[in-house]
């Protein structure tokens, strides 16, 4: 498997040590808490997520260029879209936007504020925004795990403009979500351990992410042709599934990470890693129909809570 790949971690009150690059012996770059990691294919973008900030780095030597405050606590993901860097704050349950320009991050022109609760007292007493996702037409879809909704905005020329929203059950808690060409959206519930299947915004069906009893929080989801995947944090699985004739997941294996924790995975290479957050660890699978199998690959890494392959 000769992918290169970023991994970004945890360095605060964890063993990780910034980002990562697998094709550097022994290279990586020491900055905070690089949670989540980005490419546009020249340069690396990271929340540094403690310090409510934004960071970009050349690609292949790891040169920190630039750092912004997002304005919000907790970053934890990112999207660039024309031009521009947006940053999911969860703890604030805001979306900041930084213009970019030969891989600088500006200082922040936009910041937009979620409103809200969910029934869960403890995870939902406020917004939580966790993921950025770009669609055509200017389409911004920021996934909310605090408030239970997927919310819609409009973007030009560095504005977001609300649009609507599209709600879930209550307790679903949002965490990433996967889009299919057919129009489906498969939405990762984090606090209630399933999957939820929209078409045309409205919930067609709801699946357990994991067949495994006891506390879960899952997190990645991944869709490679007719097979989805998603990561459970607590039973430590990949949960495989195959789309049925109308789109709905059809449980089909349920395999062990190999570690702890897994915070979030890549398909890379007809196969896929996950990042076992807890037992800082790499480990490879193949893909075998779409059953993850095993490769007997594993590489030490600390704390890891992102993969992006170059």
């Amino acid at each position: 498997m000769s992918t290169r790949l970023v991994i970004g971690s945890y360095t605060s009150d964890m063993d990780g040590t910034g980002i990562g690059l697998s094709s550097v012996p022994g290279g990586h770059v020491v900055t905070p808490s690089p949670s989540y990691v980005i490419t546009d294919g020249s340069y690396l973008y990271a929340v540094n997520e403690g310090e409510g900030a934004v960071s970009s780095f050349t690609i292949d030597t790891l040169e920190l260029l630039s750092t912004q405050s997002t304005g919000g606590q907790w970053p934890c993901h990112l999207a660039l879209i024309d031009g521009y860097l947006l940053a999911a704050n969860y703890g604030s349950g805001s979306v900041s936007v930084h213009p970019v320009a030969d891989g600088k991050i500006g200082p922040r022109t936009s910041l937009v504020q979620h409103q809200g609760t969910g029934p869960d007292a403890e995870r939902q007493e406020g917004p939580h925004a966790h993921q950025i996702v770009s669609g055509p037409d200017g389409a911004v879809t920021v996934v909310d795990l605090g408030i239970d909704r997927l919310v819609h905005y409009s973007f030009a020329d560095g504005a977001l403009t609300r649009t609507g929203e599209t709600a879930l059950p209550p307790g679903t808690g949002p965490r990433h979500v996967a889009v299919h060409p057919s129009g489906r959206w498969y939405v990762a519930g984090e606090l209630n351990s399933t999957v939820v299947t929209l078409l045309s915004g409205k919930v067609v069906a709801t699946t357990p992410s994991t067949a495994v009893d006891g506390h879960n929080q899952a997190s990645a989801i991944a869709l490679s042709g007719d097979h989805l995947y998603v990561a459970n944090r607590g039973p430590d699985t990949i949960a495989a599934f195959r789309l049925d004739a109308h789109g709905v997941p059809a449980p089909i294996a349920e395999v062990s990470t190999g570690g702890s924790w897994p915070r979030d995975f890549a398909l890379v290479d007809d196969g896929l890693v996950v990042a076992n957050e807890r037992s800082s660890t790499l480990v490879w699978f193949s893909l075998e129909d779409g059953i993850p199998v095993p490769t007997g690959k594993t590489v030490e890494t600390g704390s890891p809570t992102s993969v992006l392959p170059l």
